[in-house]
């Protein structure tokens, strides 16, 4: 997993950017999963909340660590349902 916390500025962003192309370049170079898991500085408004984001964030990440290495099929299972990893889940789309 790689961890970060991009800050709120457009260079942070871009910042942030450039890192998960640089992700995205390992894992194909290595044929290795790397789990990208941000927590942005201005998704919430205040610290309290940000600091329980990024922990919830990181715990749902790492649960899908555990599905991909011993339950790649209950990732399948999952995929369009709409989960959002620190956030109340968004279900499924609608019609």
């Amino acid at each position: 997993m790689a961890l970060g916390m991009p800050g709120p500025k457009a260079i942070d962003k871009q910042c942030a950017h450039e890192a998960s192309i640089g992700i995205i370049t390992a894992q194909l170079l290595t044929a290795r999963h790397i789990i990208e898991v941000f927590v942005y500085e201005d998704e919430v408004e205040d610290e309290k909340e940000l600091a329980r984001l990024a922990d919830r964030r990181t715990r749902e990440h790492a649960q899908n660590v555990i599905r991909l290495l011993f339950k790649p099929e209950e990732l399948t299972r999952r995929a369009g349902t709409g989960q959002r990893e620190g956030f109340e889940d968004a279900g499924p789309l609608k019609g």
